[in-house]
């Protein structure tokens, strides 16, 4: 299976970092704010590392064994950090959430998840390509 060519994949991908370094600050503030439901962190979790799993598997495909390592490896230094922050806590229930989250992700992303980027991306690179 060969990669999949986006035209504006350094785009894409830019938005999937800034949306990893969004998730990395509010991993770090003091007190974020909590739905009053039992393990709703888990949840968050869960489907944070879903949508960037999804996103990331849709415009990296197939290279779905780097993106599962990576994003891990990520959710892995967000816990250790907290941790370290003296005013959170790292949690491995967190990871385990943010593994199941990328799995999930990248199954979505195989399905077929990121047809709409596909759409777009063709659109936006045609009228580009059209124009220029």
């Amino acid at each position: 299976m060969t990669a999949r060519q986006y035209g504006l994949r350094r785009l894409w991908l830019l938005i999937g970092f800034v949306a990893c370094g969004v998730l990395f600050y509010m991993c770090l503030v003091p007190h974020p704010p909590t739905p009053d439901i039992s393990n709703a962190d888990k949840v968050e979790h869960f489907v944070a590392y879903l949508l960037l799993g999804t996103w990331f598997g849709g415009i990296l495909a197939p290279y779905y064994g780097r993106v599962l390592v990576g994003l891990i490896v990520f959710g892995g230094v967000i816990e250790v950090v907290q941790s370290l922050s003296g005013y959170r806590d790292g949690d491995w229930y967190d990871l385990a959430a943010d593994a199941l989250g990328v799995l999930a992700g990248i199954g979505c992303a195989r399905l077929g998840a990121m047809g709409w980027l596909r759409y777009i991306d063709a659109r936006v690179a045609a009228k580009r390509n059209h124009s220029g």
